[in-house]
């Protein structure tokens, strides 16, 4: 090969070369999708929600999450919606109503999207997501086929005790909701209000002398210290009943509710929605695709009493011989 032939094929290594060294010096590498996620309170129903965000989203390539816990307090839910929409693509998954009200105008006035989960009742945030960089994923089911439930259990069910937070705008809603479906039932709802966990002993003891069954409906004050309205109500020989089918193997006599998981990833295909493009604001907000029936048979037990033959027919989990 001639010295000219060599220069120039020298030449062209070179030029080749720096092409690629220029190309990728240039072409940043994919960056990871940051996913924060703030739950309202420690507790296992809300635990079984992010784990389906997290279980669902783990099949996307790069996705990082952060993980914060408000403990219920609405000022430290806001500081870290702050924190997290200084990112530079805000992504924050909210648990439970109280840290999506913290967020959500901040969502509304900012870059930061919002996709909540597991919150009963959307409408307490806004009566219109258009426009709010805002959606999610609700736990809220229809509560007559719950309270239908509980008189196919018990005949003479004649006085139904709630105890919920007074301060949880998704539990106020709920009572709201059941005084008029035990009035034409013909049950009578006996409340109890609290205002922090320490007032749930104190509370229990109260109702469980005064009711025929208890009601704990996607409260988050009064899940967190659910062990002991069971052990209380079980000494009393009143039925608990829960939205969370969760609960049921905590002690809760039955659950006609949605999966916590399932609620979850819902959430994470919203979520992944977002990653691949879609405007959050095209996305509607979404309900629980199903509900599942759990009956325990050990607190049947432990209550003395029998669960008719149609309702264990319909029951999608049955619990029995826990240790």
């Amino acid at each position: 090969m001639s010295i000219n032939k060599i220069l120039s094929v020298c030449a062209l290594a070179f030029v080749a070369l720096g092409a690629f060294f220029f190309l990728t010096k240039n072409t940043p590498a994919e960056k990871a999708f940051r996913v924060s996620i703030c739950k309202a309170i420690e507790h296992e129903a809300l635990n079984s929600v992010e784990k389906g965000i997290r279980d669902y989203l783990s099949k996307c390539k790069d996705v990082t999450f952060d993980a914060y816990t408000c403990q219920g307090n609405q000022v430290t839910a806001a500081q870290i919606a702050s924190k997290v929409a200084n990112d530079s693509a805000p992504i924050l998954v909210t648990i439970g109503t109280l840290p999506t009200l913290a967020s959500f105008q901040l969502a509304k006035n900012s870059k930061l999207s919002l996709i909540f989960s597991s919150v009963t009742n959307p409408g307490d945030i806004t009566s219109s997501f258009n426009g709010t960089n805002t959606t999610g994923v609700s736990n809220f089911v229809s509560l007559q086929p719950q309270i239908a439930l509980f008189k196919g259990i018990q005949p003479n069910l004649k006085r139904l005790g709630i105890i919920y937070n007074s301060g949880e705008s998704n539990s106020v809603a709920i009572v709201e909701k059941l005084r008029p479906i035990l009035m034409e039932m013909g049950i009578t709802l006996v409340e109890q209000s609290i205002q922090k966990s320490s007032d749930i002993p104190q509370a229990v003891n109260y109702i469980v002398k005064n009711v025929d069954a208890v009601f704990v409906s996607n409260d988050n004050t009064v899940l967190a210290g659910l062990a002991f309205v069971v052990k209380t109500c079980t000494a009393n020989k009143i039925p608990v009943y829960v939205s969370d089918t969760d609960q049921v193997e905590k002690g809760c006599l039955a659950s006609l509710g949605p999966n916590q998981y399932d609620i979850g990833v819902q959430t994470g295909k919203i979520v992944e929605m977002i990653k691949n493009g879609a405007d959050i604001n095209s996305i509607d907000v979404t309900y629980p695709v199903k509900t599942e029936l759990f009956i325990n048979l050990d607190a049947a037990a432990a209550l003395g009493l029998t669960i008719p033959d149609d309702v264990l027919s319909r029951a999608d989990k049955i619990i029995w011989g826990t240790p």
